[in-house]
């Protein structure tokens, strides 16, 4: 005996019930396990503040509009930088700008956020229990040394709070591994060169690097170069590689990329008049990558290391790479001019 047309009206309605709602709270309450704890969110976050130094980028990859940012250095409106800007303005994103160096308990409370967003930060624990008061918090990823989180992890990680899945991480993962495996095949010449990103302080008169697991780090050898195990060895806790002058031997390598954030601070001519630099297959041999740009964007991207930022240096900086790694110094690297 068939069921009656209502019995039968019933279930088509429960069975699309069944189908759509899932889609709409299928992740939530989610659990999300990182550095200092475990933290449920039970729905959706709807206001998001992000108190990392990078963390923005990655929501509005995620087309997220965060409700508050912290400002990390460059002091663009609403502390964007020109690679993310598009995707900014795009969702039309207009963050209140978490003022000083610290994180800022008062202002954090005054942006009634639902989620707080710190994984790519050194937080304490005092400082976290205090912001778990506020709203639910997500650190950085556990099982990982401090700044030394692949972005692809640290991605997922903020995918799985703001939305209860990794689906939008996923692909924009899958995207950008797939522009990296394209640049890999324009570029087999890089493959198994020696490389890495030195820093100059012309204050202490030291050189400094970070570690293989430093997220710029991954990105240069991302392109098949190798970082050597010698110089990853002398690294501390953070990952720093501190390198006296006269230790510059140490970073004698086929590629060095060297950030440069303000034309104003002559970093390129202070170190190219060393004698010890110039005693160098970098010098002799033009090795070195100077990320003079003029307004410091090549290094600022080179730092966040977020999808866009990514995204932004796949289109220039494998080439200069390959410019410098081929031990001519006939063949001068060229860093375009940027905003």
């Amino acid at each position: 005996m068939g069921l009656p047309m209502r019995a039968m009206g019933w279930i088509f309605a429960l069975l699309g019930l069944l189908l759509t709602a899932p889609a709409v709270a299928q992740g939530f309450p989610v659990a999300i396990e990182h550095a200092l704890g475990t933290t449920t969110i039970a729905a959706a976050p709807k206001r998001v503040v992000s108190i990392g130094y990078i963390e923005q980028d990655f929501l509005y990859a995620l087309g997220v509009a965060p409700v508050g940012v912290r400002n990390w250095w460059g002091d663009y409106p609403y502390a964007t930088w020109p690679w993310a800007e598009p995707a900014r303005a795009a969702l039309g994103a207009t963050p209140e700008v978490m003022p000083g160096d610290e994180v800022n308990l008062e202002w954090v409370l005054s942006q009634n956020p639902d989620l707080i967003v710190a994984v790519y930060l050194d937080l304490d624990e005092s400082t976290y229990a205090a912001l778990s008061k506020i709203a639910p918090v997500v650190a950085n990823p556990k099982d990982y040394p401090l700044w030394g989180a692949p972005w692809q992890v640290e991605l997922q990680l903020i995918d799985r709070a703001i939305s209860g899945s990794t689906a939008k991480a996923d692909a924009i993962i899958a995207g950008i591994d797939a522009k990296v495996a394209a640049v890999r095949a324009k570029y087999p010449e890089l493959e198994g060169k020696t490389g890495t990103n030195v820093y100059y302080d012309p204050a202490e008169g030291n050189f400094g690097a970070w570690g293989a697991e430093d997220t710029a780090s991954r990105f240069i050898t991302s392109f098949g170069l190798v970082f050597p195990d010698a110089l990853d060895k002398l690294g501390d806790r953070d990952n720093r590689i501190t390198i006296s002058p006269e230790n510059l031997k140490l970073i004698d390598l086929d590629v060095i990329v060297w950030p440069i954030d303000s034309p104003i601070d002559r970093i390129k001519e202070t170190v190219e008049a060393m004698e010890l630099y110039q005693n160098l297959r970098l010098a002799k041999e033009g090795r070195s990558v100077w990320l003079d740009d003029g307004h410091g964007t090549f290094s600022g991207a080179l730092s966040f290391q977020s999808p866009l930022a990514i995204e932004y240096l796949l289109d220039t900086m494998p080439q200069m790479l390959a410019t410098a790694a081929d031990g001519d110094p006939a063949t001068a690297v060229t860093v375009p001019t940027t905003p």
